[in-house]
């Protein structure tokens, strides 16, 4: 099973050629193309892309359109999403602002995983959402998995020896503690001793208070 592609559209192609480049899109993947209108301009924008996929090997992308309503918005978006179970690539670069809402709201309350990108206007680099921020908004952790993520925040570098020590808990009972941080994509262990470190998403859970 490929990808799903969510690529928002407006009256240029350009931002959504550059996605489907820059992942390596393949013929096995699917692409949907999320827009505010059918008007002319984002209709010359949809051929274009139609004519690069052609060219590139591609699947002919689908052309959605989405109300800018919260419940008819959300629920066109979700449906791309729902019940699909290959990985999911989302694109909110172009088209109307709404999109980019709807979009990320559609996610969330699906509870659907998705690499979520975002380019900012102008030059700059792509701002990528990983699929471990997308699950933390979802993510339920333990008393101890708190109190583990604060005190590697309070000291980069612990062992789990040391937090077990700290903590009046078992060895055993924190490593299995500590295997689930990691399996969310909040803590790594590094260096011969494997100390603790917390991920971005790790530092984002520590301040939210997740």
């Amino acid at each position: 099973m490929g990808r799903r592609f969510i690529i928002s559209l407006g009256f240029h192609e350009d931002r959504a050629i550059r996605r489907l480049t820059m992942s390596s899109a393949s013929r096995d993947d699917e692409v949907f193309l999320i827009t505010a209108s059918t008007s002319p301009a984002v209709l010359r924008a949809y051929d274009s892309l139609v004519s690069f996929c052609r060219k590139a090997g591609l699947r002919e992308p689908k052309l959605v359109e989405v109300p800018s309503d919260l419940y008819g918005g959300v629920a066109k978006i979700a449906e791309l999403v729902l019940g699909f179970e290959g990985p999911v690539v989302v694109d909110l670069s172009g088209g109307m602002r709404y999109l980019a809402v709807l979009g990320m709201l559609a996610l969330f309350l699906a509870r659907r995983r998705a690499v979520v990108y975002v380019q900012p206007e102008g030059e700059g680099q792509d701002l990528e959402i990983p699929e471990s921020v997308m699950d933390l908004a979802h993510t339920s952790l333990q008393d101890l998995e708190r109190s583990i993520l604060k005190m590697v925040a309070g000291s980069e570098g612990l062992r789990v020896e040391d937090v077990a020590r700290s903590l009046g808990r078992s060895p055993k009972t924190v490593a299995n503690a500590v295997s689930r941080l990691q399996r969310l994509g909040l803590v790594v262990r590094r260096g011969r001793s494997g100390g603790l470190h917390l991920t971005s998403v790790g530092r984002l859970a520590v301040l939210l208070g997740v």
